[in-house]
């Protein structure tokens, strides 16, 4: 990266030249104009500039049409309630990328607020990647859930999503009853769950129920449960690493039952036939997804106009309707329609939710997940 002198460019093999003698060079010029224009306009050099539109940058998903559902139901909107602030939008594949991304540009931040997970959300805090909001200016965070509240202001829960089991209508006369549907016999190749050698979220609420459904207390205090009972999936596991994703296999009938979220599966949905969702009896896990500043960027009353927007009923609301993330704005008024297509709207789905401390997931969890996950369970057959 390229660095500026030490001594400013404007003080080197320069002469001094008396002021008499000296010619408006075009930066003078641009100055005397700028200052014309000011004082044209009845406003003060400084009252000018603030008032220049402020740019605003966005980083969120851009698979599913999460990037272009996002625009529509929230940018625009904000846009046009706020005609001195423009919005773009920056898509990234998923939270680790989102992290790499803040990692990438700490030395000269270009995004203003990012969408992220708690684990990375946590690194971000950490690393200083992300800045406290003020309270002040996000009025909409007394409405939020108690779910992913865990950083305080640092990052407050933007939506929230579960996950479901994906079975095949063909195989299924009725929804499966329980998640130990995925380890019987009978479905051996059959069955497909979506990993990734870094350990993704769907590895992380895989091993947390594996841990209740062996009878092991919940927490992230031990997966020594869950990695036993894991092994024994292993041979009914189709594929780790369905293509082009979990809810197409199942549509086509390659596999009869997968590991889910119910955004992505709802989303998928509406161009797939052939598959169905649903919550068995032991319950599911939701997981909340956050909204954050970036720290190091200017604009920051118009980064918190947009993020208290954004935690708003009506873009909670209408982003709820649009992509069947459950809204974290208590207030937010959605359609039955859409709620019959988000679980955690149900009542009997939220009592049965399983307890997992994602904010609270380190560096040394992760290690603990992954070695285990690659050498035990996802191990080739011998």
């Amino acid at each position: 990266m390229k660095t500026m002198p030490d001594t400013p460019l404007e003080s080197r093999h320069l002469r001094a030249r008396p002021l008499s003698h000296a010619r408006p060079t075009p930066v003078r010029r641009l100055i005397a104009l700028a200052l014309l224009a000011c004082a044209g306009s009845g406003l003060p050099p400084v009252a000018a500039q603030a008032a220049a539109p402020a740019r605003l940058t966005v980083m969120a998903y851009g698979v599913d049409g999460f990037d272009q559902k996002y625009m529509r139901t929230v940018i625009r909107p904000f846009e046009a309630a706020h005609p001195g602030i423009t919005v773009s939008y920056y898509a990234v594949r998923d939270s680790r990328n989102a992290l790499a991304v803040l990692r990438a540009q700490r030395m000269a931040p270009r995004v203003d607020v990012v969408i992220i997970d708690p684990p990375n959300a946590r690194l971000a805090q950490a690393e200083q990647l992300i800045a406290p909001l003020d309270p002040t200016l996000v009025p909409n965070a007394a409405d939020l859930g108690s779910m992913g509240r865990e950083l305080g202001f640092w990052a407050l829960p933007a939506m929230y999503d579960s996950m479901t089991l994906v079975y095949a209508k063909s195989a299924f006369a009725q929804p499966p009853k329980s998640w130990r549907d995925m380890w019987d016999p009978k479905y051996r190749g059959k069955v497909t769950v979506s990993t990734n050698q870094a350990v993704n979220g769907s590895m992380i609420a895989l091993t947390t129920l594996a841990n209740r459904l062996a009878g092991a207390p919940d927490g992230i205090t031990s997966f020594d449960a869950a990695f036993a009972y894991l092994e024994k999936l292993a041979p009914n596991i189709l594929t780790w690493t369905p293509r082009p994703n979990q809810y197409w296999m199942v549509a086509r009938n390659q596999a009869l039952l997968a590991l889910g979220w119910n955004s992505r599966s709802q989303s998928q949905m509406d161009s797939l036939s052939g598959y169905a969702t649903t919550v068995p009896q032991e319950g599911t896990i939701a997981v909340p997804i956050l909204i954050a500043r970036v720290a190091g960027r200017p604009n920051g009353e118009a980064t918190q106009a947009f993020i208290n927007y954004s935690l708003s009923p009506p873009a909670q609301q209408a982003f709820a309707e649009a992509m069947y993330y459950a809204p974290a704005n208590q207030k937010a008024k959605v359609s039955e329609a859409a709620r019959r297509r988000i679980p955690l709207l149900a009542p009997e789905v939220a009592a049965r939710l399983i307890p997992l401390e994602w904010a609270n997931i380190t560096v040394a969890h992760i290690a603990t997940l992954r070695a285990a996950w690659l050498a035990r369970i996802m191990k080739p057959a011998s």
